[in-house]
């Protein structure tokens, strides 16, 4: 048994014996032993393949937007799970402000099997970094907290250290893409030690305007890396981007 394999049956292990000692409930509408029921996952607004590669906007067929085709991308490829609304946003908010470590396992779970319908041969996987400020202020990471039962469920390295945030940046919340874009240009550095010649898996909990994910990829790219992809639970729907006082979708 390698390792990844044996820390994932002790990882499920663990978390099968809180479900017997505490049966969870689902999010959405209460039913008992599950997180998040059949019926409420089949309720969300999930991603179609038939979308844009780079935002994920609803096309006829997969390929890339006439927004995005205009725009610079250090991303190769998105894929997220559903619509940042209803029970995923409530997933969110219990990930990000809870520290839920129950969702980020139903989220990486949801993750996964987006990952194993691809054809991406990943080499490491990257939670998108915190400031240390802000991580200092929250507790933790959440997109780190995807990350980790993710690279189990996939038997892939998991690193924290080759991507950091560099720069303290304002709030998201509010701003506009241009502002999005221009918030956190150059807020990221990455190690060419760990990074040069690897394929990046970068894990995120929401993918709104792309401004930060592709900010964490181009200094990746800057370092070496051969291709990024971009992995998030949620994306948030294009008007959700102005809504003020939304604080899930602050990156």
């Amino acid at each position: 048994m390698d390792k990844f394999a044996f820390q994932a049956r002790v990882y499920r292990f663990f978390w099968n014996s809180v479900d017997w000692l505490f049966p969870p409930e689902c999010i959405g509408c209460g039913k008992e032993g599950v997180l998040i029921c059949s019926d409420c996952w089949h309720g969300m607004v999930r991603a179609s393949l038939n979308s844009c590669i780079f935002c994920g906007v609803q096309l006829p067929k997969r390929g890339v937007c006439g927004r995005c085709e205009h725009l610079p991308h250090a991303i190769d490829e998105l894929r997220y799970v559903a619509a940042y609304q209803d029970v995923m946003r409530t997933a969110i908010h219990r990930l990000k402000y809870e520290r839920d470590l129950g969702i980020a396992i139903e989220l990486a779970n949801l993750l996964a099997q987006i990952v194993q319908a691809t054809n991406w041969q990943i080499d490491l996987i990257m939670p998108v970094p915190l400031s240390e400020k802000r991580k200092a202020q929250r507790g933790y990471n959440q997109a780190a907290l995807l990350a980790y039962p993710l690279s189990l469920q996939l038997h892939l390295p998991e690193n924290t250290q080759g991507l950091v945030r560099v720069h303290e940046t304002r709030s998201q919340v509010n701003l506009n893409f241009q502002e999005r874009q221009e918030n956190v240009q150059g807020a990221f550095s990455a190690d060419p030690t760990i990074v040069k010649g690897k394929t990046i898996l970068l894990v995120d909990d929401v993918f709104t305007t792309g401004a930060t994910i592709n900010a964490a990829a181009a200094a990746l790219r800057e370092a070496g890396c051969t291709r990024v992809y971009a992995l998030t639970a949620a994306k948030a729907l294009r008007r959700q981007v102005t809504i003020e006082n939304t604080p899930a979708i602050d990156v």
